[in-house]
């Protein structure tokens, strides 16, 4: 028996929560729901949704939602399918990996991460492995060249890669705590590096152009969509808002030559101790526009301090290392800010399905309830 928990029985309450429940009980098993990923089609048993949260003993736990239709109460949970903790049917290494090991991702039938005494270790489908070793490895020795660290490949399989484990903690959570004589000096170390990194080696990296952009976008919106996840009073202006950002990233027009990019920079990929900073994820690299990566860390950015998490002085540190590199690179200011507007966008789609930061996601996506500041935007030169 499935029993979805935080579903507010009023429809007001149904469009605040959205159709991802705050937390899932299955049998004996209780989950608080962390995040949520759409699936991109549905199943005769209804949408189907990926979530990942902590159950009672704290253990990180994954499972695959199916949800109908419910009237004006929104959607509601017609079946849960809970993965048991370390365990995945389509990730076989899982178990193994996980077994004296701490699991810190999980994304049902996916990919999972588990933290052991001296490695990170990525699990994936089995065949996959290979790829994210060779891919990471490019990305380490990018990396290095730049002057960041990046984890080491110790170990590949058919579907597991052995990492080391990299010195410091990240952006996102040393933005809490740190003092602003150590916050600057990794962002003024940080936008001393990132223009030597991305005039690193070109040769075999995929490029990731503005169409993939807005086809990426598009596919969030597509998402949000099918779950109704925007109340109907936003959708409308906000699928006119994607088209007319999609439009612009495609349409004909100077624009600035490739280089070499992370593709999902953000404060949590970055971690910082005395003078080492280390990227992870860099298994992504490819050649894009330099507005990407910049735009999407200038987001997130203000994103942290939308969520309160990083006080306006440490913001502004950010923000003004984030405007140096953009000078550094001669970014096109209108370009960065498309980008931005595209990273706006996505990233309410994305937090519209976690219940804890939707009325945030809301708040991104009408530009009537949006409480940034002017600042959010990127500054023209």
């Amino acid at each position: 028996m499935t029993d979805p928990i935080g579903q507010d029985d009023r429809p007001d309450g149904a469009v605040l929560r959205g159709p991802v429940p705050d937390a899932v009980r299955s049998g004996e098993d209780f989950i608080t729901v962390a995040r949520a990923w759409p699936l991109d089609r549905p199943s005769p048993e209804g949408e189907g949704l990926l979530v990942e949260g902590v159950d009672t003993g704290g253990a990180v736990r994954a499972a695959r939602l199916y949800l109908r239709p419910d009237g004006d109460l929104g959607w509601t949970v017609s079946r849960a399918e809970l993965a048991r903790p370390g365990r995945d049917r389509k990730l076989p290494g899982f178990r193994e990996a996980a077994d004296g090991g701490t699991v810190v991702v999980h994304r049902f039938g996916k990919r999972a991460v588990v933290r052991r005494d001296d490695r990170f270790v990525k699990v994936v489908r089995p065949g996959r492995g290979r790829e994210v070793a060779d891919l990471a490895g490019r990305g380490h020795a990018l990396a290095a060249a730049a002057g960041f660290v990046a984890p080491e490949v110790l170990a590949g399989g058919d579907d597991r890669v052995d990492f080391s484990v990299l010195p410091g903690a990240s952006l996102h959570d040393l933005g809490a705590v740190a003092d602003l004589t150590d916050w600057r000096r990794w962002w003024d170390l940080w936008s001393a590096r990132w223009p030597v990194l991305v005039g690193g080696e070109r040769a075999g990296l995929r490029q990731h152009t503005a169409y993939d952009e807005a086809v990426n976008l598009r596919r969030w919106t597509d998402r949000v969509d099918r779950f109704a996840a925007l109340p109907a009073s936003v959708a409308g202006p906000f699928a006119d808002r994607v088209r007319e950002v999609a439009a612009r990233l495609t349409a004909p027009g100077p624009t600035h030559p490739l280089v070499v990019s992370h593709r999902d920079l953000h404060d949590k990929q970055v971690l910082a101790e005395g003078d080492s900073l280390g990227l992870l994820d860099f298994d992504t690299a490819s050649l894009a526009e330099p507005a990407l990566d910049l735009a999407n860390l200038w987001v997130h950015v203000h994103l942290r301090h939308d969520q309160g998490l990083w006080s306006a002085a440490h913001t502004a540190v950010a923000e003004d290392a984030v405007h140096a590199v953009v000078e550094a690179l001669q970014v096109d200011p209108a370009r960065l800010e498309l980008y931005a507007e595209a990273t706006r966008l996505r990233l309410a789609c994305l937090y519209a399905f976690r219940p804890r930061y939707r009325a945030l996601a809301l708040a991104w996506a009408d530009p009537k309830m949006r409480k940034l500041s002017s600042s959010s935007h990127p500054r023209s030169t």
